[in-house]
């Protein structure tokens, strides 16, 4: 019982059950997902501009600052990839690199680690 003599659990007579709360919760993750997914294409984007502004360079292995493609808004932190490499982590669209351990397990899956940034490929629904 809660304070004022009410029952805890919802009443039928408001109209909501325990599955909406189910309902509400899944329609949140769907939300978070997209979230996420919208973070790590716009540093994907930026990471793209410097591709295009770094193909001129004339040593292939450099290594080149790119910002962290994580799904954390607030994540601004750098990592070092060489043009190979970048090219490499985005064989399809639906792969990010990341800082090591940037990765929401319920979002995506780790596809291969390297010493100075990570792969991750987003789950499907």
């Amino acid at each position: 019982m809660v304070q004022g003599g009410q029952s805890a659990s919802p009443s039928a007579s408001a109209g909501s059950g325990w599955g909406t709360v189910r309902v509400m919760s899944v329609e949140r993750e769907e939300v978070r997902r997209e979230r996420l997914l919208k973070n790590e294409q716009a540093f994907r984007d930026y990471n793209n501009r410097r591709v295009s502004f770094e193909q001129d360079a004339e040593a292939i292995d450099e290594l080149i600052p790119f910002v962290c493609e994580c799904g954390d808004s607030e994540c601004i932190e750098g990592m070092e990839m060489t043009l190979d490499d970048y090219m490499g982590a985005h064989s399809g669209p639906a792969r990010f690199a990341v800082k090591p351990g940037h990765f929401f397990p319920e979002a995506e899956r780790v596809v291969a680690e390297h010493d100075r940034f990570w792969l991750v490929e987003k789950r499907t629904a």
